[in-house]
């Protein structure tokens, strides 16, 4: 179904333990003002799910520093058939892992920025952190849950990912999402030779997807916020002359099907590159609702309006949705409708979301 909602990323709270340099919530040491209570986030996910019932993916900040997260999680497990948690693994011991599996909870994905505990504190801001980090993860996958490893990969830590990526296979994970640096929030205070140009971050996609072909029976590997992984995708595929990638929901690269090991109840969706409101939202802990949690664009707030009205009717939703909207070398390019670019990029740069994404090293050609 076209413009179909696929996953929603709701941040349940701006409070966190960390003090990540990269934050796109700005995350706070206390609760902020506003924050929507237990009563209104259940009524907003009965609204999500009248609207359809896309992977819901409770965020934050930390989402476990909330009282009520199990009871949130607990309702929404009872609504959609896919609830994930996104946590940084600190708080988690064996007690609450067994907790958020026994919940329902299809997926927890953790975050590390780096394959040794110097590189990975000194981004999440607390000493000890990388340790605290694993010992969550460990406890987490002792109750059985289904591992994501999310990492934010810039110049400081680049060299680290092979290593990174060497760890998580004998934890065994069952997925690994490298995230490219979006300039908003926190993330807008690091400086521009800290992140990646766009000729190091083609390189780098590059060998990212040779990775997630080499290991595609033991880990599932993908990029995020990196649009431009998908046109790599077909790129290499056609170079090495393995079949196009997949555009179906759970398909992707060879062996990115339903037996993919990160796959684990559907999580693994490999569609195409932006999906920033076309298969795409993000909540705030106010109820701000936004094309996604980097492109800091406020469509409408879900305490004043339903959810369904705002997915359906925003004209910001709708102009992201055409392809044939996007300007500069986006719109000339012919992976436009696969790839997209990084609106959230592209705004930050330009207070334009529909300009060309600053951070892509392709110049247009018919593909």
């Amino acid at each position: 179904m076209k413009d179909a909602l696929r996953l929603v990323f709701w941040e349940l709270t701006a409070k966190c333990n960390l003090k990540c340099c990269h934050c796109r919530a700005e995350a706070q040491d206390e609760v902020v003002a506003g924050e929507l209570s237990t009563s209104q986030i259940l009524d907003v996910a009965r609204s999500i799910r009248e609207t359809g019932d896309p992977i819901m993916i409770l965020t934050g900040g930390e989402p476990l520093v909330r009282k009520d997260f199990f009871e949130i999680a607990r309702e929404c497990v009872g609504m959609f058939s896919r609830v994930a948690l996104a946590t940084n693994g600190t708080l988690v011991d064996d007690d609450m892992a067994r907790r958020i599996v026994d919940v329902g909870i299809k997926r927890v994905s953790v975050s590390l920025d780096g394959a040794t505990a110097a590189t990975h504190d000194k981004f999440r801001g607390v000493p000890g952190s990388f340790e605290a980090t694993l010992r969550g993860y460990d406890a987490l996958a002792r109750a059985g849950a289904s591992l994501q490893v999310n990492a934010t990969v810039a110049r400081h830590n680049i060299d680290e990912v092979e290593a990174l990526l060497n760890l998580l296979l004998e934890r065994k994970a069952d997925a690994f999402h490298v995230f490219s640096l979006v300039p908003v929030g926190c993330g807008a205070e690091i400086s521009d030779d800290v992140r990646l140009g766009p000729e190091q971050l083609e390189k780098f996609l590059r060998w990212l997807f040779e990775k997630s072909i080499e290991l595609k029976d033991r880990i599932h590997i993908k990029a995020t916020c990196a649009p431009q992984y998908y046109r790599i995708m077909r790129e290499v595929s056609r170079e090495k002359g393995l079949p196009p990638p997949g555009v179906g929901h759970g398909h992707g690269h060879p062996g990115g099907g339903q037996g993919h090991p990160g796959n684990a109840n559907g999580m693994a969706a490999m569609t195409r590159g932006c999906l920033a409101g076309s298969a795409v939202c993000f909540i705030s802990r106010t109820g701000d609702v936004q094309p996604c949690g980097y492109l800091d664009v406020q469509v409408g707030n879900v305490l004043q309006k339903k959810f369904g009205d705002i997915w359906r009717d925003s004209e910001v939703f709708n102009a992201l949705r055409d392809p044939d909207r996007l300007k500069g070398k986006c719109g000339a390019c012919g992976y436009r409708v696969i790839c997209e670019g990084c609106r959230a990029r592209a705004y930050a740069a330009t207070e334009d979301f529909l300009s060309e994404d600053p951070d892509c090293y392709y110049q247009p050609r018919k593909p």
